[in-house]
């Protein structure tokens, strides 16, 4: 099992391959409206207009006062939520790759995995009670079902005969049918147990320490998949940035690091990326393989 902050953590450990970014610590707790910051050492690069990163909270700060150490920042900066941090809790100085971003690119990747193009999914069952007379029957408490893996009905108790001749059914009556979807069957069942597999997509993650197992429904074999993917979510619009016309940059950059260079870093990360969801996808095609007949 492992968590939200892990995956970061290790997106992190690759995209700065080595580059340890300027860090303090706080000298005691802050609760989520102080606007004031006292550090444990020497400010050093937490300066008037510098941000700073206070586990998945970025503050912006407006002042500081060296013989003190302590900065008035601004809390929740940058889209963040301001949250109590704890004493000696790591500060770190102009995060090239802030968390919250981090966890945004996540998501993105959750959401976009679980497309048709990638054909990723998690698997969820629901056991239901089957009455052996409705050909449609309700899939209650049933959100964002992808398809139908199969389903199986109880002919005693130690085997459940599949169901071949089934169709999952979308945007029925709500008055008739509460979470709008239904499977039809289309051959006898007997009334009793049935379960239905489906494919689901990933849940959303919130904070750190959620699970991505149990909570956001990725499997573990398959997490350097998200840290490619934001990866590359992270990477891809710094080439943007290099292109601003309102001030000049290093001199040198055009030499050293020309335009492109940037985009062209990542390509091998798309095509790692693109690699493991095909084995990925391939791995649960051959886990679920889906035999229905559709009607």
């Amino acid at each position: 099992m492992s968590t939200v902050a892990q995956v970061i953590n290790r997106t992190h450990r690759q995209l700065l391959s080595g580059v340890v970014e300027e860090r303090n610590k706080l000298a005691s707790a802050i609760n989520a409206t102080a606007t004031s910051v006292v550090l444990t050492y020497e400010v050093g690069g937490v300066r008037a207009g510098s941000v700073i990163e206070i586990e998945s909270e970025q503050m912006y700060v407006w002042s500081v006062t060296d013989a003190t150490k302590t900065a008035v920042v601004e809390r929740a900066f940058n889209g963040t939520t301001a949250a109590s941090h704890a004493a000696n809790t790591v500060v770190t100085v102009g995060p090239r790759f802030p968390r919250a971003q981090v966890l945004e690119a996540i998501n993105d990747e959750l959401a976009d995995l679980s497309s048709p193009m990638n054909g990723l999914f998690q698997v969820k069952v629901l056991d239901l009670q089957y009455n052996g007379s409705d050909r449609q029957v309700n899939l209650p408490a049933v959100a964002n079902v992808i398809d139908l893996i199969e389903v199986r009905y109880r002919e005693k108790s130690d085997d459940y005969r599949k169901v071949n001749k089934v169709s999952l059914l979308r945007n029925l009556p709500t008055k008739d049918f509460g979470s709008s979807m239904a499977i039809q069957l289309d051959q006898d069942v007997r009334s009793g147990d049935v379960r239905i597999t489906y494919k689901a997509p990933f849940n959303k993650v919130v904070t750190e320490s959620d699970n991505m197992q149990t909570l956001a429904g990725f499997p573990e074999v398959a997490e350097d998949i998200l840290v490619i993917g934001a990866q590359i979510r992270l990477m891809g619009p710094r080439e943007i940035k290099r292109n601003f016309t309102e001030s000049q940059g290093d001199t040198r950059r055009s030499e050293e690091v020309p335009a492109g260079a940037v985009s062209g870093s990542i390509t091998n990360l798309l095509r790692m990326r693109r690699d493991r969801i095909t084995a990925e996808a391939a791995r649960l095609a051959r886990q679920y393989p889906t035999f229905l007949q559709r009607s």
